[in-house]
């Protein structure tokens, strides 16, 4: 009896969260993104936007800082095309302690799809990446296909309510990678510069985290004007 009842100790502490150890899924995080839409003609633009992700509040705990610019060409208001080069650093330490950070140089190619229905935004994006990482002990190429869809709801002149769905799928052997959830308030600060504040969701096949997202856009047109 003395035999199970120890036993059954030992189970119960090795199955409890506080001696678990801590992925960062019971924390709340923080997700930052400042994006940058730049005209430079009726046809072309350069986009840029770096993103940050901490495993807790206050942003001390880093998960991937990554930095993107890109060169984009508009077929029309609705539809274009792009190719971008991204750096990332992704620190896992936090989930495995003292593992060394992963580098990745990243080719994207995209198309974006825009389109309205009443007052309601719609915007569509396809993304396919070669994603070159160098681990601790080794390099690899892989190659990601990745939907969003994205909807604005205006509420009046100044704030809007935004919401998106994002999915990655691995193409080296087709399988799920990821997927990316927000629902949030959205606040047109000029007609060029807007910030989204609210609550994503960001999915692993075995994980998931809760993280506050804020994120600033701002757009420039350094077009010519005609005289």
């Amino acid at each position: 009896m003395k035999n199970t009842l120890l036993l059954l100790f030992v189970f119960l502490l090795s199955h409890n969260p506080l001696y678990a150890q801590n992925t960062g899924e019971n924390k709340l995080g923080s997700w930052y993104e400042l994006t940058s839409s730049n005209k430079i003609s009726d046809k072309f633009s350069v986009s840029g936007s770096f993103t940050n992700w901490n495993y807790e509040l206050p942003a001390n705990r880093g998960h991937l800082r990554l930095g993107i610019l890109g060169l984009n060409y508009h077929f029309n208001p609705k539809l274009s095309i792009g190719l971008s080069y991204a750096y990332g650093d992704i620190d896992s330490s936090f989930e495995i302690n003292d593992i060394p950070h992963t580098k990745e140089n990243r080719i994207i190619e995209q198309l974006i799809f825009n389109h309205k229905l009443n007052t309601i935004s719609f915007s569509q994006r396809l993304r396919l990446e070669q994603r070159f990482l160098e681990y601790p002990t080794e390099n690899q190429l892989t190659h990601r296909i990745r939907y969003r869809f994205k909807t604005k709801i205006p509420l009046n002149n100044t704030l809007f309510i935004s919401t998106y769905d994002e999915i990655h799928f691995n193409l080296n052997k087709f399988d799920f990678q990821q997927n990316r959830a927000f629902m949030g308030l959205g606040i047109l600060i000029t007609k060029n510069i807007n910030t989204e504040i609210g609550y994503a969701r960001h999915s692993f096949k075995t994980k998931s985290f809760n993280r506050l997202s804020l994120q600033l856009n701002l757009k420039c047109d350094f077009r010519q004007k005609k005289s």
